[in-house]
Formats: C-alpha cells, sequence, structure tokens
C-alpha cells in the first residue's frame, strides 16, 4: 500500500520537471476575467503573434458569492523552435529523401583514378542517412605493366548501401560520418584507343574479380537551400578476395577525396 503514494509522488514529481524543463513554453498564472471583457460562450483560443492565450469559463456554483460567470486565461509563449535547420536561404523543419551526384578522386597502382556515382537514401529524423549507393571508374587509368604486349585500361565499380550518422544538422555547416559496404567488380581491358596502332570495335578483357568492400569516411556538409546540400569528404576504401594480374589486394584500397550534391527534401 505504501508503493501507491510513492508512485503518484514520482509521477508528480516527473510532471513537474517537465514543465520545468520546457524552455520554450512558459505559463502565466491564472488570472480572473469579468465575463464582460472578453465575451465568448464556449472556450476558445487566441493566436497573438508568438504567444497562444487560451480562455475557459468557471460557473457560478452554490458556494460561490457571484452571480456571473467568470473567465481565466493562461498565456503560452513560443520562442523559435530549436529543431528549425538554418540553412543559407531559410530554415528547414522537415525531413525526407534524398538523391546525390557523386565524384571521387583516388589513385589506382600509383595513377590518378576518378570514380563517378549516385546516392539515394532517407534521413531520419535529420540525424542518420539510411541508403543505397554505387560508383563507377572513369576508364582513364591506364598500364603497361599488366600485358607485356599492350596498354590495358582499368574498369569496373562498386556499390551497396551506406549509414550515414548527422552530427549538428541544424547547422548551415554541419558533420556526417557515412559508412558504405557491398560488393565491386574490377578489371582490365585492351586499351580501345591503342590497339596495334589502331581503333577496335570491341575490348578484350585481360582480367577481372569480383570482391567485398566496406568505406568509412567524414564529411563536411553546407545547407546551401531548402533542397540543395554540397558534402565535401574523404574517405578510405578497404577491399577483400581481390585477386587481379600484377595487382594485389591492397592496391585499390586507397584514399577517396569526394564531392557529393544532394537534392532532396531534409
Amino acid at each position: 500500500m505504501k508503493l501507491i503514494p510513492f508512485l503518484s509522488l514520482l509521477s508528480l514529481s516527473a510532471a513537474f520537471c517537465s514543465v520545468a524543463n520546457a524552455q520554450t513554453i512558459t505559463y502565466k498564472a491564472d488570472t480572473t476575467v469579468k465575463a464582460d471583457t472578453i465575451p465568448a460562450t464556449q472556450p476558445e483560443e487566441k493566436v497573438d503573434g508568438n504567444r497562444t492565450i487560451k480562455y475557459y469559463e468557471t460557473l457560478p456554483s452554490d458556494s460561490d458569492n457571484r452571480d456571473e460567470p467568470e473567465r481565466h486565461y493562461y498565456v503560452k509563449s513560443r520562442s523559435r523552435s530549436r529543431s528549425d535547420i538554418k540553412t543559407l536561404s531559410g530554415s528547414l523543419n522537415h525531413s525526407g529523401g534524398f538523391g546525390a551526384l557523386s565524384f571521387r578522386a583516388t589513385e589506382f597502382r600509383g595513377q590518378p583514378m576518378v570514380l563517378g556515382g549516385v546516392r539515394g537514401g532517407w534521413i531520419v529524423n535529420r540525424s542518420l542517412g539510411i541508403g543505397l549507393e554505387g560508383h563507377g571508374i572513369v576508364p582513364t587509368a591506364k598500364f603497361d605493366d599488366i600485358d607485356p604486349q599492350n596498354r590495358v585500361v582499368a574498369v569496373g565499380g562498386y556499390g551497396g548501401f551506406f549509414l550515414e550518422p548527422i552530427f549538428f544538422s541544424n547547422q548551415v555547416v554541419h558533420i556526417t560520418f557515412p559508412v558504405s559496404a557491398g560488393a565491386g567488380w574490377l578489371g582490365y581491358v585492351l586499351d580501345w584507343e591503342d590497339y596495334n596502332g589502331t581503333n577496335r570495335g570491341s575490348n578484350i578483357s585481360q582480367d577481372n574479380d569480383v570482391f567485398w568492400y566496406v568505406e568509412p569516411g567524414v564529411d563536411l556538409e553546407v545547407n546551401i537551400a531548402r533542397n540543395f546540400r554540397l558534402d565535401l569528404g574523404v574517405s578510405k576504401r578497404f577491399t577483400q578476395d581481390l585477386d587481379l594480374a600484377e595487382t594485389t589486394e591492397k592496391d585499390f584500397n586507397g584514399i577517396n577525396y569526394f564531392l557529393t550534391l544532394k537534392i532532396g527534401g531534409f
């Protein structure tokens, strides 16, 4: 039996604390207003700037020394919501999905390599992005030591799912930590621009293989506008089960410097 009063006291304390900690809402003590001051027959609510004024009526009873109803009211003041996202062109107050174009610069076997890709996902509570991504190699990295008689070009790509924790997303500039994982394909084909001095109609694959990858990174994100964000970041790619001619598994474990353009509802 002693537990019930204790739980009641605990619930009242929790309710008091929740009201006390509500920094965006303040309450004014009940004030008696004569019925003819604010005429109304039903409880009503009035919005005045950033304040909401609510009225209610108490009727006279046998114990009251009054002949007319009394009006009571309280004022609820609203400050700027701390969840409003600040952007270069205004505030953002909702979440949703997005699509993105991504461009990456890396290095493979001593040669610079560029990748282009797409990303798409959903942002949960403005704090976590979940989605899919894919990146393809722009075939510009060429090698003379894979085939003794011909120059070859590296081709391929990789993709999978990603998770992207987002911190301080309310700010114009904030930080994210994308982590992606999945599978990819990488291979060498004979250079179609230099095959015995002539152009060729088809490319002969010299070697290719599939692999698994994990790629964590860090990203600086800027809220350019309500539906547009710009990301600049760096990531590290780790691969497994990649086996190519004259190529070690670590050759594709490179640092990526990337630029991402996001469009959507954030």
